[in-house]
């Protein structure tokens, strides 16, 4: 397995976790008094655009040739500290 192989086969780990994390928060979200789920909900919109977005540059990434790919890697991976720091802002009280 390539080095590149490796790198993606994480992203999409990666990807994968944080959706779960994701539902994970909505299903908490929704157990909350209205007022907090308004904020909630929209932080979750916010992370479901950015994992969306994330996912077609990973499929950009995948679909991208051994020239182009390096680029492709340092565009994902400004995608992919933005999304983590949404991700971790995703905690109730």
């Amino acid at each position: 397995m390539s080095i590149r192989d490796v790198y993606e086969k994480n992203m999409q780990a990666q990807l994968d976790e944080w959706k779960t994390r994701l539902e994970v928060f909505k299903e908490k979200a929704d157990q909350e008094e209205t007022i907090l789920q308004l904020e909630y909900y929209t932080l979750i919109k916010e992370v479901k655009l950015e994992l969306e977005a994330a996912h077609k540059k990973l499929q950009l990434l995948k679909e991208a040739g051994d020239e182009t790919w390096e680029d492709f890697k340092a565009d994902i991976e400004i995608t992919w500290d933005s999304l983590h720091e949404l991700i971790k802002a995703l905690t109730l009280p």
